[in-house]
């Protein structure tokens, strides 16, 4: 149901915000604030943690030479880790259903990594370089989580 209301002079907006009459609201207008601050924060927290994960992996693949599978799976482990301490106390700011809210985090993390394995396999047998799937897998797999951890693990 629309909240739209319009005289000469003022149109009153879905958000009840008032625009004057003629004009447009933009489109980030239109985009709620906070979700915006959630996206922002999550993108650098998960880049936080995404760097974690490509530091570890690099040093467990290049330094240590473990496989890149295993490799992969510590990484990831450690940047989830990181990423739910971050997100729950400074993003979400969520400190209730601790246990559900970790358990839905991991779990959305291990569909993360069986999905950044999944890239990754793929990206060997086209043989394309194993660095640069890793990091293209990152984004891909950051996209999925930030939606499903907004609506089900950090929402009411």
């Amino acid at each position: 149901m629309s909240k739209s209301v319009s005289n000469e002079r003022n149109i009153l907006c879905d958000d009840y915000s008032v625009v004057g009459a003629g004009q447009k609201r933009s489109w980030a207008a239109k985009i709620d604030k906070q979700l915006i601050r959630q996206v922002l924060l999550y993108a650098v927290i998960g880049g936080t943690s995404a760097l974690l994960d490509f530091i570890l992996f690099t040093l467990f693949y290049k330094q240590f030479g473990i496989n890149e599978y295993l490799a992969n799976g510590i990484s990831i482990h450690a940047g989830i880790a990181m990423s739910f301490i971050l997100n729950r106390k400074f993003n979400f700011k969520k400190n209730d259903r601790i246990l559900f809210r970790s358990i839905s985090f991991y779990l959305t993390g291990l569909f993360g990594l069986a999905l950044s394995q999944g890239i990754l396999w793929l990206g060997t047998i086209m043989l394309l370089p194993v660095i640069t799937v890793k990091l293209i897998s990152i984004f891909i797999v950051a996209a999925i989580q930030f939606v499903v951890n907004k609506i089900i693990t950090f929402g009411k």
